[in-house]
């Protein structure tokens, strides 16, 4: 183990050297410049040093010679090794044998080389060199010296022209900024993008391109406050001529070779036509997703006429069709009753008409989820209260779940009311959970949250389940799409929600990740003015009462000949007299000529030429006393564009309707009549 002094002036190279002598088990003894390497010499004779040549003050050949001159021969015979990055050995050659300097290597060697040339000066032991007169060493000295200062000045030379030239092609603009804050050099690019004279720009003239806020943080950066070394900024500009431009700014530390802070350089992108060009993208991205849209709405629009119409048309034929089996099925009972008929016809008899009415009432559940979808179900709006119409349902929702599932309720207190129908709406949340459910077959939670936002009043119901891939999610609301292997009604769960809450006035928006659940939010305009509350139920006396009529007259509207035929079998059956007509030119005529005996008008609203509707105005208009039952299969043409009802106090009875809801919403609406 040795003691090697270490001289350079710059600490990082003398760092690489202490450690990479460290390894070799020797003490290292560090030096900054030629003086300090003089002084340690005579305290800590070393047995080798490595110096640097180019140092300030007294460079690495003066140290040589003043160490060679020490009348300490044991500094002065301490053999020299050169560790340069500057002077090649061709170089250093004659006045380093001169001065008896034992190796000349190049930091660009392998460390190696540094090792083996310290072992090597170490086994030769003390130098012993004749010293070179002061003449001769002062003038071979200063040529060496000149000889690297030209060099390094053509150098420079060449660095300053190349930066130059790199600055002036740059498109970026450049300033060199000290750690006080002021640009020293900007380049021509700068003064382009900030629309001022050089002049303006150097000293603190950059910083008119950042906001006060980045120029207190610029300006903490170069004093170096804090530990970022670099920091960028986004700003807009107005320049002098008014155009506003978009600016991407990059502050960044400088350091010397002392690692210490000599400020920083200022990089300015103008990215107008970038940002520009981002807008167009972001304008023309919007568009297309918003024709996107419209088309799919269309497509919607398309398919909710289709299926509104169809299940109009099949209602129609539907009613027909369990109107006339149930008249069957009196007749047959009849039949039994009076011995007529044999007890096994008549059951053979009932038991295939009761698979006709299970396959109707099917049927009839299809047409309900259509009507729903096309948003032309017979509804009744009503002020409703969310909170109240869930806690009312919950037992029953968490039933829908199914079995595993748990139903959690977190609702907002101090809702305003929503108008919809609460039969309707009861029906979509219980289609939500019930596909809640079916996403969580392994069992999970489900929540249904209320809460106000900008729109109006929101229900979420969110499940833990498996969640919707993309193109699942896209076509969620379109009627008979499905992920379910199963057959039924499957399917239209999604489309008849869609179409419940739009037909209310609302929204409904889906969010769903595969493996991350799904959410489903309804959001419904709160109450504005007077809506009705909901239909009250009977009274138990009315309730109870004989639903047969009295003899009054009815005149039955309708432009189905079979659901006119069947209808008015039906009446006639329960003690009304039935007077028909096959559309309201007909209708007008025969209450012309019957006066006052009419106590009730029965019309289909959908009819070619005078709908039932305007029937009812004017039949309404000569007979202010008349009751009046709506007929329809779907709610279109009964209610505005805000969903009011165009006949107050009028009494709807969807299609397709049996026997038992025929009579009592004539009997009923007859009583209300007669109250008033």
């Amino acid at each position: 183990m040795a003691t090697v002094m270490v001289v350079d002036d710059v600490a990082a190279n003398r760092d690489i050297v202490r450690i990479l002598l460290g390894f070799r088990g020797h003490d290292v003894i560090e030096a900054h410049d030629g003086a300090d390497a003089l002084r340690l010499a005579h305290t800590h004779h070393p047995d080798v040093v490595v110096s640097d040549v180019l140092m300030p003050g007294i460079d690495g050949l003066e140290l040589v010679h003043r160490l060679r001159a020490d009348p300490d021969r044991e500094a002065a015979q301490a053999p020299v090794i050169f560790y340069t990055a500057n002077y090649l050995e061709p170089e250093t050659r004659p006045i380093a044998e001169a001065c008896g300097v034992s190796q000349v290597v190049l930091r660009s060697q392998d460390p190696d080389a540094l090792l083996d040339a310290i072992d090597v000066a170490l086994a030769s032991g003390p130098v012993n060199v004749d010293l070179t007169p002061a003449e001769d060493f002062a003038q071979a000295h200063l040529q060496a010296v000149n000889a690297k200062l030209i060099e390094k000045v053509r150098a420079l030379h060449d660095t300053e022209r190349r930066f130059e030239a790199m600055a002036v092609a740059s498109p970026v603009g450049i300033g060199i900024i000290d750690r006080h804050g002021n640009a020293e050099y900007v380049n021509e690019r700068l003064a382009e993008i900030l629309q001022m004279p050089m002049d303006h720009i150097v000293g603190r003239g950059w910083l008119s391109c950042l906001d006060e806020p980045a120029r207190d943080t610029a300006l903490a950066l170069l004093h170096g406050a804090g530990d970022d070394t670099e920091m960028r900024f986004t700003h807009r500009l107005t320049r002098p001529d008014g155009s506003p431009r978009s600016l991407r700014i990059h502050v960044r530390q400088t350091h010397d070779e002392d690692d210490g802070l000599t400020g920083g350089v200022l990089m300015v992108d103008d990215v107008t036509d970038l940002v520009l060009a981002e807008e167009r993208l972001r304008e023309e991205t919007e568009r297309r997703q918003d024709e996107a849209r419209h088309r799919d709405a269309e497509r919607l629009d398309s398919l909710r006429r289709m299926a509104g119409g169809t299940a109009h048309d099949f209602n129609n034929i539907l009613g027909a069709i369990l109107g006339y089996t149930n008249l069957a099925i009196e007749t047959i009972n009849d039949g039994r009753a009076d011995g007529t008929l044999p007890e096994e016809t008549v059951e053979a008899l009932l038991g295939d008409l009761a698979q006709v009415i299970k396959g109707g009432e099917r049927a009839k559940t299809l047409t309900q989820h259509m009507l729903a979808f096309g948003r032309r179900e017979v509804n009744q709006p009503a002020a409703v209260d969310l909170n109240n119409l869930l806690s009312e349902c919950a037992e029953a929702l968490g039933a829908s779940a199914g079995t595993g599932c748990r139903l959690e309720l977190d609702l907002h207190p101090g809702l305003p009311e929503v108008k919809a129908d609460p039969v309707q709406l009861d029906r979509a949340l219980h289609n939500l959970v019930r596909n809640s459910g079916e996403a969580m077959p392994d069992g999970g939670v489900v929540t249904i949250t209320t809460s106000m936002t900008s729109d109006g009043v929101a229900i979420e119901v969110r499940d833990t389940g498996t969640g919707m891939p993309p193109d699942v999610l896209d076509r969620a609301c379109e009627p008979f799409f499905s992920t379910k292997s199963t057959t039924g009604t499957v399917g239209l769960g999604l489309s008849t929600v869609h179409g419940i809450v739009s037909q209310a006035g609302g929204r409904l928006t889906l969010d769903s990740e595969p493996g991350h659940g799904a959410a489903v939010t309804i959001t419904l305009p709160p109450v504005a003015g007077t809506v009705p509350p909901p239909p009250p139920p009977p009274p138990p006396q009315e309730a109870a009462a004989d639903e047969r009529g009295g003899g009054e007259t009815v005149l039955l509207v309708d432009d189905e000949d079979a659901v006119l035929q069947v209808t008015a079998r039906m009446l006639s059956g329960a003690g009304y007299r039935v007077l028909t007509a096959p559309d309201a030119a007909e209708a007008l005529r025969l209450l012309e000529r019957h006066g006052g005996e009419i106590a009730a008008l029965v019309t289909d609203v959908v009819m070619p030429g005078m709908d039932g509707r305007q029937l009812a105005r004017i039949a309404a208009g000569r007979r202010p006393d008349l009751c009046i039952v709506f007929v329809s299969g779907f709610a279109e043409s009964l209610f505005d564009e805000h969903g009011n009802n165009l006949e107050p106090g009028s009494t709807i009875l969807p299609k397709p309707f049996d026997r038992d809801r025929l009579v009592s919403t004539v009997r009923t609406a007859l009583l209300a009549t007669q109250r008033r």
